[in-house]
């Protein structure tokens, strides 16, 4: 039987210990870098191309990242383990026609123990009652938003409703059972959802949900290339009007497809923080160096937990490294432990639409 490479369990181990077992992000960024130059021959000759290789840098700043559109180059594909081992795959969202993009793994240990890991970490609030407003990952396989939420589902919760029907459309009914039961036990409701998904319950809601004290939000996505467009102060005035939740009971994760680690800020004006088995840049898109303080430029993200494929992500989205100026902080006690942060400013006009909320939307409105 094929096993995953040994540095996975190695990983797992590091991200279960916060990073405190003596070995630093870098250290361990090296031997990752070194892991996927040997066994990605299409990334070994991209970094070559670069005159990048494991013997010739020291730093994890000087890992060659890759767009996530090398993702969709099905007949390149960006995996770091022998193609007979892959157990996992999933899909970027998109249109019949598009191409999506595509991250395989040999098994979905590692990436499991990233999510439930940085919450912890991150001390984000434990959904004990979820309301799940996407597919349950039985109906979408190929979904790693809908794997994510069953993974928080089965680690925290002691009870899980999973409020999208087979068909894609939400079920209130379901929803309104779900709080009333909390409401019964006098224990907080947490809503779990892409942004779209939320906006299409607010507009379904014949009148507020009453939710218990101590009930909170998380939504994820936004709505580039879908029929939507809203700026975050009015989502979340949504979120105070429809539910009662004020903004600092609302969180905001930012992911993707490509990556295994996950973002969260809280509230609004706050920056977003990974766990501490991540690093970002935001970079010039045309020279590729850092941005200058208060610059904006294209994010660049490395996550330790993509072992499986490519650590170091450019991804097409705009942010500012570090907090602004008038927020200094993440909204998060135990943020200070995680990696860098970084001011999302939105996505690259120029880039394609993709994205988990417009998946939502084109379900939703079918």
């Amino acid at each position: 039987m094929l096993h995953p490479h040994p540095c996975e369990d190695h990983l797992i181990a590091a991200i279960r210990d916060r990073l405190d077992g003596g070995e630093s992000f870098n250290t361990l960024a090296m031997r990752v870098f070194r892991h996927q130059f040997q066994q990605n021959r299409p990334y070994q000759n991209y970094c070559k191309a670069l005159r990048k290789s494991p013997d010739k840098i020291n730093h994890w700043h000087e890992v060659p990242a890759v767009s996530t559109d090398v993702f969709k180059l099905h007949d390149i594909p960006v995996r770091s383990f022998p193609a007979e081992m892959t157990r996992h795959t999933f899909t970027t969202s998109g249109t019949t026609n598009e191409v999506k993009g595509e991250h395989h793994f040999p098994s979905l240990a590692l990436y499991e123990q990233s999510i439930t890991s940085a919450w912890d970490q991150l001390e984000l609030p434990r959904p004990q009652h979820a309301v799940i407003l996407t597919a349950n990952p039985r109906h979408a396989p190929q979904s790693s938003l809908s794997h994510m939420m069953g993974t928080l589902s089965q680690t925290f919760a002691s009870s899980s409703t999973w409020a999208m029907d087979t068909d894609g459309q939400l079920d209130l009914a379901a929803i309104h059972h779900a709080v009333e039961i909390a409401t019964a036990s006098g224990e907080p409701v947490a809503l779990l959802g892409t942004a779209i998904s939320f906006l299409h319950l607010f507009e379904q809601l014949e009148r507020p949900l009453t939710l218990p004290t101590g009930s909170w939000a998380m939504e994820t996505g936004g709505y580039k290339g879908t029929r939507r467009q809203m700026q975050k102060t009015e989502l979340y005035a949504l979120f105070k009007e429809k539910l009662g939740l004020p903004s600092n009971a609302v969180i905001n994760e930012y992911s993707m497809t490509e990556l295994s680690s996950q973002f969260y800020t809280r509230g609004i004006g706050h920056s977003h923080v990974g766990p501490s088995w991540t690093r970002t840049r935001v970079i010039n898109p045309i020279t590729d160096a850092d941005a200058l303080p208060g610059e904006p430029g294209h994010l660049v993200i490395y996550d330790l937990a993509n072992l499986h494929s490519v650590m170091a992500i450019r991804t097409q989205d705009i942010a500012i490294a570090g907090s602004p100026e008038d927020a200094p902080s993440t909204g998060f006690t135990g943020s200070r432990e995680g990696g860098e942060t970084f001011t999302l400013i939105g996505r690259d006009p120029s880039a394609l639409p993709r994205g988990c909320s417009r998946a939502a939307d084109d379900t939703l409105q079918s």
